[in-house]
């Protein structure tokens, strides 16, 4: 998990070289903004609006991608119906599951690649 406050003391005081970028595992953008002082300073003007979003996102997609790599490992649990407990709610249906998927990459909670990934999960 990545903390905002340490991404802004990175963003106020190396984020025209874009150290906050790397932070946040956004290479690309960080050599882009390390070559051209942070957009010619107003990359780095925008992301004092952007940086807290963006944190969330990076945070968010990280919590997907370790429930993604946690969902198949107690393949040997076992199910017992007592009577007279109630049972759990049914899983969501494939369309409901993929719906949700589309909804998290439209928002930008998770990217085009992890949203691929886990669409496959689902239609396995």
């Amino acid at each position: 998990m990545k903390s905002k406050s340490t991404a802004y003391i990175l963003w106020f005081f190396l984020g025209f070289l874009g150290v906050h970028k790397f932070y946040l595992d956004k290479v690309s953008i960080g050599i882009l903004y390390f070559f051209t002082f942070g957009l010619f300073g107003i990359g780095w003007l925008i992301d004092l609006f952007t940086l807290g979003s963006q944190v969330d996102a990076y945070n968010n997609a990280l919590f997907i991608r370790q429930m993604g790599a946690n969902h198949n490992n107690n393949v040997n649990n076992i199910v017992v119906n007592v009577p007279g407990q109630h049972q759990q709610a049914a899983q969501p249906s494939v369309t409901e599951q993929l719906h949700k998927l589309h909804e998290l990459k439209e928002k930008g909670i998770i990217s085009e690649e992890e949203y691929n990934i886990q669409k496959g999960k689902v239609l396995a």
